[in-house]
């Protein structure tokens, strides 16, 4: 059974405070409205089941080490802003012809159809695709370098997912002069970004009406995507994050202009999706819930393996059971944090099975497994956080797992392994919440 519906799985979600009958709550009231999205794709009763297919159109080297050398790149260089670890520099040094070349190769061999065949068997319901601006190239500048021709091969991928039942978020996930530094995954590593100044806000939002117009217009390729990313990651100090909240304002008009453009009914308007209110704790920058016009959803990144991960309800600690309690509970509160900041429906966009230090052992599997299963229940509807569900990062690594590295972030190798169930909705322990 399933719904065609973010508003149900958002129902389950806290309740804004009452008492405030101001402007901005009865526009983020109105954003769960529209967030129905009836003919836009297919929304699972039991949440999203999702990963990322990360690497795929924003290469992030240490992900797929060997391949990236065999293109020309450099890895384990320090600073990466001192060599050739981002599509930038690599498409530098190649030019463009044979950058053009290697890159498209990339793209049709690193996931194919075997690939979201796997997905599908492994009860995989949904995907976010990781791109950059640059897919849309006459927002390109003639003194940058990027890859060109990845928007057909994003169109045959999309169609494949499609074909398969399995829907889209495209993540607009690197940004023109990059929106963080030092930073593979901003397609471009600079000592500082240059992404926050009105011409990248313009050329980003560029982007996203065409991508907007190309998912209406290409119902056959692009027909299960049901939302797109603003901007994943920007820094966490919101000091570093001039003018986010307008460059937000832009992007949602942005998308909703083009859709008005286009004569397409609310009930098939796709999600504007951001960062969630928690991702910066300094200075906020904005919160994207009143962003106007247009339904929402909202993206959280929790992982342990960088420093111990706080909410509400305080903060990890370095033994398993704290890591479950935390889980357990939405991201120790943030679900229900950020649901009072009108940040809901909510889904975790990104995570690992790397545990805070010495935590799990990487090969102790009932650790690992518990979790795993910790994390998933957290942001699932079944969890009664308030999540709708989760995506993994990412599908696949390819570099060797002597260290562990790959079966704690590569979700098909963690299947294959035995530290994630076969079944992306299943558990090896139903009970893990209590």
């Amino acid at each position: 059974m399933i719904v065609s519906s973010l508003l149900a799985l958002a129902a389950v979600a806290v309740a804004a405070p009452t008492g405030m009958q101001t402007r901005m709550e009865m526009r983020g009231l109105s954003r769960l409205r529209n967030s129905t999205l009836a003919g836009r794709a297919i929304f699972p009763n039991n949440g999203f089941h999702g990963v990322n297919l990360g690497a795929w159109f924003v290469f992030e080297p240490y992900m797929a080490v060997d391949e990236w050398h065999s293109m020309g790149g450099d890895w384990l260089c320090g600073d990466c802003t001192q060599c050739v670890n981002d599509e930038f520099s690599l498409t530098q040094k190649l030019g463009q012809e044979e950058a053009n070349r290697v890159f498209k190769q990339h793209w049709e061999t690193f996931i194919t159809q075997d690939d979201v065949n796997l997905m599908a068997q492994y009860g995989i319901n949904s995907v976010r695709i990781p791109i950059g601006f640059w897919i849309i190239e006459d927002q390109v500048h003639g003194d940058e370098f990027y890859p060109q021709g990845g928007l057909d091969v994003l169109r045959s991928g999309c169609k494949m997912l499609k074909d398969a039942g399995i829907s889209v978020l495209l993540d607009l996930h690197a940004a023109p002069g990059a929106q963080t530094a030092s930073n593979p995954f901003a397609g471009r590593c600079l000592a500082q970004p240059q992404f926050w100044q009105q011409d990248n806000f313009d050329r980003m939002n560029n982007a996203a009406a065409k991508l907007t117009e190309y998912i209406h217009a290409e119902p056959d390729n692009f027909g299960s995507v049901w939302g797109l990313q603003a901007l994943n990651e920007p820094p966490t100090d919101g000091n570093q994050t001039p003018m986010y909240y307008q460059f937000m304002e832009q992007f949602n008009a942005a998308v909703r202009g083009k859709e008005q453009s286009m004569n397409v009914p609310e009930d098939q308007q796709i999600s504007g999706v951001y960062m969630d209110v928690s991702w910066q704790w300094q200075n906020n920058a904005g919160n994207a819930a009143y962003v106007s016009n247009g339904g929402n959803a909202y993206d959280s990144h929790v992982y342990y393996s960088f420093g111990a991960p706080c909410g509400n309800n305080g903060c990890v600690e370095e033994n398993l059971q704290s890591h479950i309690n935390f889980a357990c509970q939405g991201a120790g509160g943030r679900i229900g944090n950020d649901a009072q900041q009108y940040n809901t429906p909510s889904f975790m966009g990104e995570f690992w099975l790397m545990p805070l230090g010495s935590t799990c052992n990487a090969f102790d599997q009932d650790c690992i497994r518990a979790f795993g299963d910790a994390q998933k229940r957290g942001y699932a509807p079944e969890g009664n956080q308030g999540g709708f569900g989760w995506y993994f990062w990412s599908w696949k690594m390819t570099n060797s797992d002597d260290d562990g590295s790959n079966h704690l972030r590569s979700y098909k190798d963690a299947v294959q392994q035995g530290y994630l169930p076969d079944q992306a909705g299943s558990y090896f322990n139903d009970g893990i919440c209590g």
